[in-house]
């Protein structure tokens, strides 16, 4: 398992972590507090975050570079998204406290910004409030993330219909 450690400098990835959909509605005293629970490791390309079926760990945004999300079954590979800067991953096997369904894998060299389970969880003794508003928008995002998995659906049944 890699290895993080604190991001030093939150001031420098502000306006990466402003824009992302989790932390909708959020304070900026909340969205502190936040912050200084992330860590960050670099990846250099090829090298994989996660793969599919390893227990999940954090919740992961992409600093700098790119990443690719590929889902796999029966012989089948599929790249399902390329993340780049200010994307998060790794947050639907998190909440559901499963494997993951995915393998993430630095499609050059990159560096990520992660929040540990044990920081989460931390959030909900602390801050319940926070947490709420948390998990809120972390629901919000996966049924985003939902139909953009129909779309893919879609699309591949009328390329794949009739033959």
């Amino acid at each position: 398992m890699k290895t993080f450690v604190p991001l030093k400098d939150i001031e420098s990835v502000l306006p990466i972590l402003s824009d992302i959909a989790i932390w909708g509605g959020v304070s900026d005293q909340q969205r502190y507090k936040i912050f200084k629970q992330l860590e960050t490791g670099i990846f250099k390309q090829g090298e994989y975050i996660f793969q599919k079926g390893e227990e999940p760990s954090h919740i992961y945004i992409v600093k700098k570079g790119k990443i690719g999300l590929h889902i796999s079954a029966k012989g089948v590979n599929l790249e399902k998204k390329t993340l780049a800067v200010g994307e998060c991953f790794g947050v639907a096997s998190l909440m559901a406290m499963q494997r993951h369904t995915a393998t993430a894998i630095a499609l050059e060299d990159s560096e990520v910004m992660v929040l540990s389970r044990q920081a989460v969880l931390q959030l909900q003794q602390e801050d319940i409030e926070l947490f709420a508003l948390l998990m809120m928008n972390i629901a919000r995002e996966l049924a985003r993330r939902l139909t953009l998995t129909d779309d893919i659906l879609l699309h591949y049944i009328q390329t794949h219909k009739g033959g």
